[in-house]
């Protein structure tokens, strides 16, 4: 069975090793699709794992960090109830 996380990061750090130090981020993200093992692009699974490594990698060059999600207040089933008991909206 493959390990996703080891091959991406193992990929990428080879993919690194193989770049000159002053490469630009386009040469970057250019090399990195081309490693890119048939196995991350046949699965969703193997697609997330490689985009977050890729993402991770490329940050560390000047690729801007996706915005933070905002954080909502959810409740649970529970407090829903509890809520809607008291007579709140839920």
């Amino acid at each position: 069975m493959i390990d996703w996380q080891k091959t991406a990061s193992s990929v990428i750090g080879e993919v690194h090793r193989n770049l000159p130090a002053d490469a630009d981020l386009a040469a970057r993200k250019k090399a990195l699709r081309a490693a890119r093992p048939g196995l991350f692009a046949q699965t969703s699974w193997g697609q997330k794992v490689w985009a977050k490594h890729s993402r991770k990698y490329l940050e560390k060059f000047g690729l801007p960090p996706l915005k933070a999600k905002a954080v909502e207040q959810h409740l649970s089933p529970l407090e829903r109830l509890m809520a809607k008991a008291k007579g709140g909206e839920a």
